[in-house]
């Protein structure tokens, strides 16, 4: 077969995306195009540098990230070459049609402001959209640009109404997107934090979110699958290369365990760092802000005359990095990240939020007569662990090992539900709304901003006899926070 060498004679970088998804981006142009063959070589990376005038790492990046979709290869003593069987074009133009709709959609959506102060969004075609929105009716906007949006310079935007579950997402561009979060809320004269050191690994720490980033990773395999359709396959074999090496120290099914954790937290890890990386945090007179990311690059802009409380997160991984993460929500925005982390002693807590003038109380709640319901979403499976245990014992040795790590994670959960015991509760202190409550390992300690909150407590008849109740506040927004078994004197300021 003859094979040519790829010309780049009609590349040119443009401002606003990074050159290296310029340059994948124009060679999967060119192999859906048809200029770009199966097996076309490729220049070499110094070679390339220097006739587009960039950095050879630029272009190592992007010769990885084309080797990683496996649409190159590169063989050791040999040039570089394409990989472009059909089922990949395939893929290719599925991209691209994606790309294209993306673009469309950017270029047909544009928005405007009246005499009023209302925006309106419309189409080019001159159709009126179903939604218009005042400034002052918005709790909270996301400027969200994911590695596809970025490609086409692209930019997702979702505002949150005041008082309103549903969201509303526009498309547009970078440029038009930032122009519009300027009107609805803009950053003027503000006070920056970003963290440095010890207290961005603290953030990347406890930043990382377990069960998201499975769902994510199940989902990018599932995607490149079309590219690498043994991806999957080959996952599954690399976690078994390491259970066999784990095995020999462990039992087989103790070993799969701790390789999926451990795998799954070192990934949950790596993707904290990236969504850390350019991390600022800021705070105005009307709003509180950040960005950062590097991949997936966002921005948050929450209304401070909105925020429904802010929540401390106390966990064993708190106490071990002497931080405290700091989580605030406003309307049906509730971030994902921490809006930073918090050592205590510094001044950053009542920099960033004045309005948390107090915390709840460093004292043990009143446990008389309180209900045993704390202990029974950890106590009842693990007692099931433990009989399972005892049975395996004699009927299936080798399960016994395994079973110690369902058994030990239940025990810790039951140690936290005895910490909810004796800590959970409602104060009120200076006129300011303060809570504890206990979920799974962490301790939320909870400070409440929003007036427009709405109580419910709710008494089972044995609660009525003890003068007790489960006590639900509800937020603007229809978020739901509980402090169980609270006694009714607790509550009688909230006049429930």
């Amino acid at each position: 077969m003859v094979t040519d060498m790829v010309s780049f004679e009609a590349f040119r970088a443009v401002d606003g995306t990074p050159v290296y998804l310029q340059i994948i981006n124009f060679i999967k142009r060119g192999a859906i195009a048809g200029t770009i063959r199966d097996g076309d070589e490729l220049p070499s990376r110094r070679v390339l540098s220097a006739l587009l005038g960039i950095n050879p790492n630029t272009v190592q990046k992007a010769f990885h990230i084309l080797e990683e979709e496996h649409l190159m290869e590169s063989r050791t003593g040999a040039k570089s070459c394409m990989t472009l069987p059909e089922k990949t074009l395939a893929a290719l133009r599925q991209e691209l049609v994606l790309l294209v709709f993306i673009s469309a959609v950017c270029w047909a959506v544009y928005w405007q402001v009246d005499a009023e102060g209302t925006v309106h969004v419309s189409w080019r075609l001159g159709v009126r959209l179903d939604r218009a929105l005042r400034a002052e009716g918005l709790a909270a906007l996301v400027l969200e640009q994911p590695l596809l949006y970025r490609l086409t310079g692209a930019c997702r935007v979702v505002l949150y109404p005041v008082g309103q579950t549903k969201t509303i997402t526009l498309y547009l561009t970078r440029q038009q997107a930032e122009e519009l979060a300027d009107v609805l809320l803009p950053v003027t004269d503000p006070l920056w934090h970003a963290p440095k050191g010890g207290e961005k690994l603290a953030f990347t720490v406890l930043g990382a979110n377990g069960l998201s980033t499975l769902i994510l990773w199940w989902l990018a395999i599932h995607q490149t699958q079309s590219y690498a359709p043994d991806a999957q396959t080959a996952a599954l074999a690399q976690l078994g290369q390491l259970a066999a090496f784990a095995a020999r120290w462990l039992p087989l099914g103790m070993a799969w365990l701790l390789v999926l954790a451990g795998t799954l937290f070192c990934i949950s890890l790596v993707r904290s760092a990236l969504q850390a990386v350019h991390y600022t945090v800021w705070r105005t007179d009307t709003q509180l802000g950040s960005r950062g990311g590097f991949i997936r690059r966002y921005e948050m802009r929450l209304r401070l005359c909105q925020l429904n409380y802010a929540d401390l997160r106390r966990s064993p991984a708190t106490w071990a990095l002497h931080y405290c993460p700091v989580f605030v929500s406003a309307g049906a925005c509730r971030p994902e990240l921490p809006l930073f982390v918090w050592r205590e002693g510094t001044p950053l807590l009542r920099e960033l939020l004045p309005e948390m003038a107090q915390l709840p109380p460093d004292t043990r709640a009143d446990t008389t007569d309180r209900s045993m319901v704390f202990f029974l979403p950890a106590g009842i499976p693990l007692a099931l662990c433990l009989l399972l245990t005892a049975v395996s014992r004699t009927t299936l040795p080798a399960l016994t090992l395994p079973l110690l790590i369902p058994t030990g994670v239940f025990a810790a959960l039951l140690g936290a539900a005895a910490v909810g015991w004796h800590r959970e509760g409602v104060w009120q202190q200076q006129g300011q709304l303060l809570l504890c409550r206990q979920h799974r390992f962490h301790l939320h300690q909870l400070c409440v901003f929003h007036p427009d909150t709405g109580f419910t407590a709710l008494q089972s008849p044995w609660a009525v006899t003890v003068q007790r109740a489960n006590l639900t506040l509800v937020f603007p927004g229809k978020e739901k926070v509980t402090v169980r078994s609270v006694p009714l004197a607790a509550l009688d300021f909230l006049e429930i």
